[in-house]
């Protein structure tokens, strides 16, 4: 509406002069729920009240003076918890400096016989600010093809001096229709394993394919994560792969979805998790060095056991040279189990 606002406020304070002192009709909307007209979304209207009694569509009870123009506006079907945005402005009161004379009321399941008492009730009326513009969030709270915009002005004057018409404008962004997420419960999690969430609609259904989300972990001083996932079957599937400053620590997480055109913000509780610490692999073995320390090996073992036979079988200085060779053998030998074991 910013584009236009300039020229709204030199054709609405034009029309504002022109209506002191003449008749105060009601112009755009309709004055019961069955004469309401459709709101588009996202479509500009231009529309006035006024503050004539004798024009008054809804007088208090048990009361002749004190009445208001109504004009009533349709929305299109709601479900529950959806979010609309209604933009309007209007001009401040002509002799009441800072006072705006156009007040709004969100109204759900209004129909021509109670529309009057809903209205009389008062609850929750919405004002622009003193720059006469404003960005009104309405959260609708049930499920229904009979919600109005009811837009009114204080219609108490009987003569025509004290005529005044109200020019207001506004449009209506689409609805944006409730999400929810929720973290599975678990209390401990592998640094490059996987956290799991579930989207659901104000319903209950599951949320749509395809809507994305981002997962937020923090620890310590100052440690974050951050990585994403998409929605199926109405499941997210967050992939982890954690520094090692998150290793053996507790571990906030936090599922979010970014408000949409279409869709509302979306916040998880958060949900603290032990993040463990890896297993080192074992190394890998290579089948040629296991192969070599066993040959190795059992040639040593050959070789020792036939040294000792010859020893055996000698005498004097042979012998004790022959049993020399066989012990040096044998620590050989020993040494290559060793390292059989080490490469198998």
């Amino acid at each position: 509406m910013r584009r236009f606002g300039v020229l709204v406020m030199v054709v609405l304070a034009a029309t504002m002069a022109i209506g002191v002192g003449s008749a105060s009709a009601l112009s755009g909307g309709g004055k019961k729920p069955s004469e309401a007209p459709l709101v588009a979304w996202g479509q500009h209207y231009e529309a006035t009240l006024g503050n004539a009694l004798s024009e008054a569509n809804y007088v208090a009870p048990g009361c002749c003076d004190e009445g208001s123009q109504v004009a009533i506006w349709h929305l299109g079907p709601l479900s529950v918890h959806d979010q609309i945005v209604l933009n309007w402005h209007e001009l401040p009161f002509a002799h009441s400096s800072g006072y705006f004379p156009v007040k709004v009321f969100f109204v759900e399941n209004a129909e021509d016989f109670n529309w009057g008492s809903i209205f009389g009730e008062g609850r929750g009326y919405h004002e622009v600010s003193g720059s006469g513009t404003a960005r009104t969030e309405i959260t609708v709270q049930n499920s229904s093809a009979n919600d109005y915009l009811e837009f009114y002005s204080r219609a108490e004057a009987t003569s025509s001096q004290e005529y005044e018409t109200f020019p207001y404008d506004f449009s209506v962004e689409a609805p944006r229709h409730y999400l929810s997420v929720s973290l599975g419960s678990v209390q401990k999690v592998a640094p490059t394993g996987a956290l799991h969430a579930t989207a659901t609609l104000a319903t209950g259904a599951p949320a749509p394919d395809g809507l994305g989300f981002t997962l937020t972990g923090t620890w310590g001083n100052g440690g974050t994560f951050v990585t994403t996932g998409a929605s199926v079957g109405g499941q997210i599937t967050f992939p982890l792969a954690m520094p090692e400053t998150a290793y053996k620590q507790s571990v906030t997480f936090v599922a979010t979805s970014a408000a949409t055109a279409e869709w509302q913000a979306a916040t998880s509780p958060k949900m603290t998790v032990e993040v463990t610490k890896p297993k080192v692999p074992a190394p890998a073995v290579e089948p040629q060095l296991c192969t070599k320390a066993t040959t190795r090996a059992h040639v040593l073992a050959r070789q020792y056991h036939r040294q000792l036979r010859h020893a055996d079988a000698a005498r004097g200085k042979r012998r004790r040279r022959l049993m020399r060779e066989a012990r040096a053998t044998g620590r050989r030998l020993d040494a290559a189990k060793a390292a059989r074991k080490a490469a198998c």
